[in-house]
């Protein structure tokens, strides 16, 4: 019951934070269906499951697609009524928005509502396994890979690495609380996630470093027009940030130990 409760508690605060994002900025679900999309929706797809298996590929596409949903409820909660999400074969998915943030408050609600909506994913996968399991269905040991997977690619997400939403909102409270070592903050994030990649071959990931840092570069010249968060808004999304990694490594432990190869 206990955790029933919490549960029912962790969807109430999840529906209220995104109250107003849920719906297009015409008042309906917005869902465009463009050539190129659905070419690379379907190659994002068949890669998945190429590469993990149906049920596991399956799994990441529903939790890449889950989190770049909670980017897209947090872009429209903060106004920006044209926000979307495309799938990205290799590199998972993108919100995208064709405003930036007014301010690095919005743009870290942004940046943690992605993990942060996903928790509701992993609950709600947890319990279903629990209920499978206690019924002795066939299904509830695919349940529980989606719920480690979705937990684990979260996790992954939240490490404090640019261009990783740990780093990005790393660098939005960063940039509140000692303007002058965010952008050295942010290179060593870069390197580091860089330096990871190179050491277990992870190709993939260096690209995604290296194009995140060029990306860090142009915004970092910009990043004087965005307002500044004050000290309670930066503790509150440290606390956030820390809240949303500690949910999403709980359950995602055993898969984020594998890929780090602890």
């Amino acid at each position: 019951m206990l955790t029933i409760g919490l549960a029912a508690a962790g969807f109430a605060m999840t529906w209220l934070t995104g109250r107003g994002g849920y719906l297009g900025g015409k008042g309906s679900l917005t869902v465009t269906l463009s050539p190129q999309a659905m070419f690379m929706a379907a190659i994002s797809i068949g890669a998945a499951v190429a590469y993990y298996g149906v049920s596991g590929g399956i799994a990441v596409i529903v939790a890449v697609m889950w989190h770049e949903w909670g980017h897209v409820i947090a872009f429209r909660v903060a106004g920006h009524s044209d926000a979307r999400f495309r799938l990205i074969p290799l590199f998972g998915g993108v919100a995208i928005s064709d405003k930036r943030p007014k301010d690095h408050a919005t743009d870290c609600f942004i940046t943690l509502m992605g993990p942060g909506f996903s928790v509701s994913l992993v609950v709600i996968l947890v319990l279903a396994e629990a209920i499978l399991r206690d019924a002795g269905s066939p299904l509830a040991p695919h349940v529980r890979r989606a719920a480690i997977i979705t937990g684990a690619i979260n996790a992954f997400n939240m490490l404090p690495l640019w261009p990783l939403d740990g780093g990005r909102a790393l660098r939005a409270i960063t940039v509140t609380a000692a303007p002058k070592l965010a952008g050295i903050v942010t290179t060593v994030m870069s390197a580091t996630l860089a330096a990871i990649a190179l050491m277990h071959q992870m190709w993939i990931l260096l690209m995604f470093a290296v194009m995140g840092y060029r990306y860090a570069q142009q915004a970092a010249s910009s990043d004087g027009n965005l307002r500044p968060m004050t000290q309670g808004q930066a503790i509150l999304a440290a606390v956030g940030y820390l809240a949303i990694f500690g949910a999403n490594l709980l359950v995602g432990l055993p898969v984020f130990r594998h890929i780090l190869r602890f």
